[in-house]
């Protein structure tokens, strides 16, 4: 991508974290990468406007991710960011990057997200808004074809074209969208949720996440007992 010299880089990796795994931290490392970002915000939803309500609660999952990101030893340039816990519910994807842009100034800031997620975004709260704000890094999910994101980014911008040069899409402002067909997004935590819930220990789970899931009992962790 270009950039202003000298831009800084900020990726912005929302999610529920329900709980952060070996999956989220793997995928954030080689974004990091391979899409020379400076830093890697990851931003768990206290509310999540588009998907189901988190199992346990905010303050536990984002104590999991500073668990997880303390304990990796891959960790150089990933950060924690709590800012949605100051924001109104739900947690609309804008007024994060708008109070980002507030904190930070004027930088880069580049939102990474599965491309299942990316053909939702036309339904996305002031969506057209969003994309004059941030650049975006797609991830492959469920196998989508480039040309279904290249429909969905023109539904929201016409003039949005693929740059062979530069290997992403541009649009009439500032924004790219770059796509990693061949990077896949982390299987789901339902499965490491289901896991635990058994009483076993899923290999997904950093040990600092799983020692903080026994010590307080999260997702029914002996709870039989």
């Amino acid at each position: 991508m270009t950039v202003s010299e000298g831009q800084y880089r900020i990726g912005l990796f929302g999610g529920t974290f329900d709980p952060v795994h070996k999956g989220h931290l793997l995928l954030a490392r080689l974004v990091l990468d391979r899409c020379r970002l400076n830093t890697l915000l990851f931003i768990p939803a206290p509310q999540p406007p588009h998907k189901r309500q988190p199992l346990v609660s905010f303050g536990h999952r984002a104590a999991m991710l500073t668990a997880a990101l303390a304990d990796w030893p891959e960790r150089h340039g990933m950060e924690l960011s709590l800012i949605e816990a100051s924001l109104p519910a739900p947690s609309y994807t804008i007024n994060t990057v708008e109070a980002l842009r507030q904190q930070y100034g004027p930088q880069r800031f580049l939102l990474v997200i599965g491309a299942d997620s990316l053909l939702d975004l036309p339904q996305w709260h002031r969506a057209p808004e969003l994309l004059n704000l941030i650049s975006l890094i797609v991830v492959q999910r469920d196998a989508i074809e480039r040309e279904a994101i290249e429909k969905t980014l023109r539904t929201l911008d016409p003039h949005c074209a693929w740059n062979e040069e530069l290997q992403l899409w541009q649009g009439t402002g500032e924004y790219a969208v770059e796509f990693l067909a061949d990077v896949e997004l982390p299987v789901s935590s339902s499965a490491i949720r289901e896991d635990l819930l058994q009483g076993r220990s899923p290999d997904m789970l950093p040990a600092a996440v799983l020692a903080y899931i026994k010590r307080h009992h999260l997702y029914g962790w002996l709870s039989q007992a």
